[in-house]
């Protein structure tokens, strides 16, 4: 049996990313190269370690087990150096993360700092999107890790929560000159209103309290970018129900202002996400714990509006 390390990085990508392609990519390797690499690991183990689609590639049941072990592998060797010298290993390599919009402008700027200072050695690659982007993302492997809303309703997840964020309904000051300081979600939800489309995970919240008041909703425009939203509302076009993280600048310049909404309080948990059937690396783990720690920090300031959680593991 003649396995290399090398193999074993590659296998390691392509099982993440579900595809060769792109796994030549993330890797700058040609296709070719990679594809022979992966046929000679996969002859001197004897078994198939992908099942080939047209979308992609799956793991096998052996792909599977190998997967299990392969980070571990290389978790102990790229340790072994360090370990000689008296130091412990410093992560390294690239990792790719994805954020839903509404949180990425208050997040991305202090996680890029920390990390460049922290981690030297590790790549931070961060793709801004909606929810559903970033889940798709992050289940064909083109990300390692997501921070997104609603873990809950994920599967085959895993979830570290970051914080509860609590809604509320903006205007422009003259507009909400006229309102009270705090607003019931049956006043909310009678004012002309801008807000996502129907996929969109805050509209989906939006909705269901609606009903459950049995009231209708007068949405005027669907836009599913906050800084359109933020447009809209400034010009005093339309409210607009979203999180705070959503308008964060146009809040600190005034140029919209936010009302509290009761009855019911509507909020969301935002937590970063990972794949349970791919380990993380060393250096997934260390952007996840920064990512952790900045988010805790930027609570506590009040850059960030909501609540910390307890940082459970939830499986789905």
């Amino acid at each position: 049996m003649n396995i290399s390390l090398r193999q074993l990085r590659y296998f390691i990508e392509v099982a993440q990313s579900r595809s060769f392609s792109r796994a030549s990519e993330h890797l700058s390797i040609a296709q070719p190269a990679l594809s022979q690499n992966i046929a000679a690991l996969e002859d001197d183990l004897g078994v198939k370690l992908f099942k080939r689609h047209a979308r992609g590639v799956d793991l096998s049941p052996a792909g599977q087990r190998l997967l299990e072990r392969a980070g571990d592998i290389l978790a102990g060797v790229d340790s072994l150096k360090s370990l000689m010298q008296g130091r412990e290993a410093a992560p390294s390599g690239t990792v790719r993360l994805s954020i839903a919009g509404s949180v990425a402008g208050v997040i991305v700027a202090p996680l890029l700092s920390a990390v460049a200072q922290d981690f030297p050695e590790v790549h931070l690659t961060v793709i801004e999107g909606l929810s559903f982007e970033s889940r798709a993302l992050v289940e064909s492997g083109q990300a390692h890790l997501a921070v997104m809303p609603s873990p809950s309703e994920l599967q085959g997840m895993e979830a570290l929560p970051l914080f509860e964020e609590c809604f509320m309904v903006f205007g422009a000051p003259a507009m909400m000159r006229r309102r009270p300081k705090v607003m019931s979600f049956a006043q909310v939800a009678g004012l002309a209103l801008a807000e996502p489309d129907g996929a969109h995970d805050l509209r989906k919240i939006i909705e269901r309290a609606a009903n459950r008041i049995n009231v209708r909703l007068n949405v005027r425009y669907e836009l599913n970018s906050p800084q359109m939203l933020s447009a809209v509302v400034r010009e005093g076009l339309a409210y607009a129900i979203m999180p705070p993280s959503a308008c964060h600048d146009a809040v600190a310049s005034g140029a919209i202002v936010g009302r509290p909404i009761t009855e019911p309080e509507l909020s969301r948990v935002q937590a970063v996400v990972w794949p349970r059937d791919r380990p993380l690396t060393a250096a997934a783990e260390a952007i996840r714990d920064t990512l952790m720690a900045i988010v805790a920090k930027l609570v506590a300031d009040g850059q960030l509006h909501g609540r910390t959680l307890a940082p459970s593991y939830k499986k789905k």
